[in-house]
C-alpha cells in the first residue's frame, strides 16, 4: 500500500476539476456549433452517443489496464487528449471534424477517470478520509462541468468560439505538473495488481447482486443528468436565451450536484445507505416533475427546481464508488470504470433513441417520461445494504458466488 499522501490526493482532484472542465464545453455549445454546421439535434445526440461508446464503455478496459499497471500513463494522457481535442470543435466545419474533436477528447476524459479514481483510497490514510476525499474529488467533475459551461459560454460571446483552442495550454500544464505532485505506486503493490484478470474482474461485477444493483442505479442517475444536461439547452435556445445565460443555467445544475456529493457522506450517515437511494430516487422525480410544469409557469422557478434536481440526483455518487469498491477492492479501477464510465456509455447508446422520440413529440414530454425512472427503480434498492460496509464485507465469497 503506498504512503498515505494528501498532496497527491489535492492534486489528483485538481487534476479531475481541469479535464472535467472540457467536457463541461460541450452541451452548452452544442446547440449554436450544430446550428452552425447546420445539423439536427438527433445528429448531435448521435456525436454524443458515439463519443460515450467509445470513452464511456471503454472505461472498463481502462480501469482494468490500470489495475494490472498502477502507473499514471493513463492519468497523464487523459489529460493531454481531452485539453487537445475537445477545444477543436470549436473551430469544425462538417459533421466529421465536429464528431471526431469531441469522440477523441472523450476517449481522453475516459482514460483519466479509473486511474484517478482509484488512486484516491490508495493516497488516503483511513477509511473516513477515504470518504470524505472520494466526494470532494468527484464533486471537483461537477464543479468543472459548471466552470467549463460557463468559459466556453463566455468565451463564445466576447472572443468567439475560435477562442476557446487557446484553453487547451491548462490541461497540458496541469498534465505535466502531475510528476511533482503524484508519486509512483510502490513495485510491490505492481506485482499484485499483474495478477488481476479481466474477465474474472467482469464475472466478480456482474456475478455480485449489490454491486450490479450500484451499477443500475449509477445507470438510473446518469440517464436524469445526460437528460437534463444535453436536452435541455436546446430548449433554452428554442426560447431564445443566449450561450451565456444557457452556461449559467448549466452551471447553476452542476453546482448544485456538486453540494449534492458533497454533502452525501453526511446524509449517508444520518440515515444509511440504502435510505440515500430511496431518497434521492424519489425526490429527484418529484423536483423533475416540477421543473417541467414550471417552465409553462416561471422560468425562475424552473431553474430553482432544476438546481436542486442537480443536488438530489448526485447524493448517491459517492455512496456508490466507495461502496463499490469496498465490495470488491481487489478491482478498485475496474469498478471505477464501471459505476463511474461505463453506465455513462450506456446511457450514450439511448441518446439518439431520447433525441429521436424529443423529435416526434417535444422536448417537455420525453423528460417527463425520463423522470419516471428514477421511482421504478427504487423497487430493486432494497438490495442495498442499509448501513455503510467496510471493506471485503459483502466480498463475492459471502455473497454465494
Amino acid at each position: 500500500m503506498a504512503e498515505a499522501n494528501i498532496k497527491a490526493v489535492r492534486w489528483l482532484e485538481f487534476s479531475h476539476f481541469v479535464i472535467d472542465c472540457y467536457p463541461g464545453f460541450i452541451a452548452p455549445m452544442l446547440p449554436f456549433i450544430t446550428a452552425k454546421i447546420g445539423i439536427e439535434m438527433a445528429a448531435a445526440m448521435l456525436i454524443i452517443s458515439m463519443a460515450n461508446i467509445s470513452s464511456y464503455l471503454l472505461q472498463p478496459v481502462f480501469g482494468y489496464f490500470a489495475d494490472r499497471c498502477q502507473k499514471r500513463f493513463f492519468i497523464f494522457w487523459g489529460i493531454i487528449i481531452a485539453s487537445v481535442f475537445i477545444p477543436l470543435m470549436s473551430v469544425a466545419q462538417s459533421f466529421a471534424a465536429l464528431s471526431a474533436a469531441i469522440i477523441l477528447g472523450e476517449i481522453g476524459v475516459g482514460f483519466f477517470h479509473p486511474q484517478a479514481t482509484s488512486f484516491v483510497p490508495i493516497f488516503c490514510k483511513n477509511p473516513e478520509q477515504e470518504r470524505f476525499h472520494m466526494g470532494f474529488f468527484l464533486s471537483m467533475g461537477s464543479v468543472a462541468y459548471g466552470v467549463g459551461a460557463l468559459v466556453a459560454t463566455k468565451i463564445y460571446d466576447v472572443f468567439g468560439e475560435q477562442m476557446l483552442i487557446a484553453t487547451s495550454i491548462f490541461g497540458i500544464i496541469t498534465a505535466f505538473s502531475m510528476f511533482v505532485f503524484v508519486p509512483k505506486i510502490s513495485c510491490e503493490q505492481k506485482e499484485e495488481k499483474k495478477r488481476i484478470h479481466f474477465g474474472e474482474g467482469i464475472k466478480a461485477i456482474l456475478s455480485h447482486k449489490i454491486v450490479l444493483t450500484l451499477v443500475f442505479a449509477s445507470i438510473v442517475k446518469s440517464i436524469i443528468v445526460s437528460s437534463y444536461t444535453l436536452i435541455m439547452p436546446f430548449y433554452w435556445k428554442n426560447i431564445g436565451l443566449s450561450a451565456f445565460k444557457i452556461g449559467i443555467i448549466s452551471c447553476i445544475f452542476l453546482a448544485t450536484s456538486t453540494l449534492g456529493m458533497l454533502a452525501a457522506h453526511k446524509i449517508e450517515k444520518l440515515i444509511g445507505s440504502r435510505n440515500t437511494f430511496y431518497f434521492s430516487f424519489v425526490t429527484s422525480f418529484i423536483t423533475a416533475l416540477a421543473t417541467i410544469v414550471l417552465l409553462k409557469v416561471n422560468l425562475y422557478l424552473a431553474i430553482f427546481m432544476y438546481g436542486l434536481l442537480g443536488f438530489l440526483i448526485f447524493i448517491t455518487q459517492p455512496v456508490n464508488v466507495v461502496m463499490s469498491q469496498k465490495l470488491l477492492p481487489e478491482y478498485k479501477s475496474l469498478i471505477s470504470g464501471f459505476v463511474g464510465g461505463f453506465t455513462w456509455g450506456i446511457v450514450g447508446v439511448m441518446l439518439p433513441v431520447i433525441a429521436f422520440v424529443t423529435e416526434k413529440t417535444d422536448i417537455l414530454t420525453t423528460l417527463a417520461f425520463v423522470s419516471a425512472i428514477p421511482l421504478i427503480f427504487c423497487y430493486w434498492v432494497k438490495n442495498i445494504p442499509l448501513k455503510p460496509i467496510e471493506q471485503g464485507e459483502f466480498s463475492c465469497e459471502k455473497n454465494g458466488v
